[in-house]
């Protein structure tokens, strides 16, 4: 199998820990959505990572059904669990997922944009966003893990806590479940094995928010 996408994004690592947790090798091709997106639109027409061509040429695109079509591969390491806990996995992995949406929309809206171009009401509408889900998300991540094992609200969470805790600090702030959370995480094999590449991030475009943009 052939993973698409840089290692800084939220999405394509919680494949390629998926892929560990699952105990599946592959490749990788470290491409840039923005950078390199007329390669990354041969593997996916829209151009967006994570794509993963598996070994007899199909490809999947999108993370969700990355990880469930490597659960119906793999029923006794998946990560969607069959139990009671279903419910509270979905509910925790839905807003995880959507506070990584709004982080990296929010990383373009800080990186690929001249200054003089943002919308200063866009950005504004993306922190109330981000600032909300990290709010629900701590209130929430009393266990860890959050549902008695691993499961993919623990990869969705654990991923985008990263993100934000390597990219944008000053957005993350006090959040102490949370960050236990994240450090749980990335203590896990499979996370180790598919750690955070902030060399990719910078070699993409990616720059530090400056102090006016923290306001």
């Amino acid at each position: 199998m052939i993973l698409w996408g840089l290692m800084d994004s939220p999405f394509v690592r919680r494949v390629a820990v998926a892929l560990h947790h699952h105990g599946c090798p592959y490749e990788r091709r470290p491409l840039s959505a923005f950078r390199d997106f007329d390669a990354m639109r041969a593997a996916n027409p829209v151009g967006q990572a994570p794509v993963l061509t598996l070994a007899d040429g199909a490809v999947l695109t999108d993370s969700r059904a990355i990880i469930e079509y490597l659960d119906a591969l793999h029923p006794a390491t998946a990560l969607t669990p069959k139990d009671k806990t279903l419910l509270r996995v979905l509910q925790l992995e839905a807003v995880a997922l959507s506070l990584a949406d709004k982080a990296v929309a929010l990383t373009g809206e800080l990186t690929r944009r001249p200054a003089a171009l943002r919308d200063p009401e866009a950005i504004a509408r993306l922190q109330v966003q981000i600032a909300g889900a990290l709010d629900w998300l701590e209130d929430r991540a009393e266990t860890t893990p959050l549902a008695g094992r691993f499961t993919r609200a623990d990869l969705a969470l654990g991923c985008v806590v990263t993100y934000l805790a390597r990219k944008h600090p000053n957005r993350l702030g006090e959040r102490p479940a949370l960050l236990r959370h994240a450090r749980w995480c990335e203590a896990l094999p499979p996370f180790a094995a598919a750690p955070f590449s902030m060399a990719e991030a910078v070699a993409a475009g990616w720059q530090p928010e400056t102090l006016e943009e923290r306001s």
